[in-house]
C-alpha cells in the first residue's frame, strides 16, 4: 500500500497560523508515524543533521466551513488528526484537554486536518483541493 499524506488548512488562516499549525500536525505525523522520518545523515564536513520526512507533505486550502465534514468523511483513515481551535486558543496542553473535553465534536472548530492513509482513500478526500499559496 502506498501511503499519502497531507495537511489541510483553512484557506483564510494568515501566513504565521499556516506555518505554526503545519508545523504542529507535522509533529503529530511524526508521533505517529515514526517510519516516515528518515535516519540522521552526515554532511561532507561531518556535521550531523537529523532526519526529516521521506515523504511529500503537501499542505491544501480549503474554506474552513468545510473542514468538519472532511474530519468526518476521513474516519476511516489510519490517520487523522485535528488542530482545532481550542488548541490555538488554550494556554497550554491541559488548558487544550479540558477545553476540548467540555464541548462535542460537533462545537469544535478544526483550523487545520493532517491525514494519512492509501493514495486513493487520501486522493478521493482531497484530491479537488488546491496548494495552500
Amino acid at each position: 500500500m502506498s501511503t499519502k499524506t497531507v495537511i489541510v488548512l483553512a484557506d483564510n488562516l494568515p501566513a504565521g497560523l499556516v506555518a505554526n499549525f503545519a508545523a504542529v500536525l507535522g509533529m503529530s505525523l511524526g508521533k505517529h508515524f515514526p517510519d516516515l522520518v528518515g535516519d540522521d545523515t552526515v554532511s561532507a564536513d561531518g556535521v550531523q543533521l537529523k532526519g526529516i520526512t521521506k515523504v511529500p507533505l503537501p499542505v491544501l486550502g480549503a474554506p474552513g466551513g468545510d473542514l468538519p465534514d472532511l474530519f468526518l468523511a476521513a474516519a476511516e483513515l489510519p490517520l487523522r488528526c485535528a488542530y482545532m481551535r481550542a488548541a490555538f486558543e488554550a494556554s497550554d496542553y491541559a488548558d487544550y484537554t479540558l477545553r476540548i473535553n467540555s464541548a462535542s465534536l460537533a462545537a469544535q472548530i478544526p483550523q487545520g486536518l493532517l491525514l494519512a492513509g492509501p493514495r486513493k482513500a487520501v486522493d478521493r478526500l482531497c484530491g479537488r483541493l488546491p496548494l495552500l499559496r
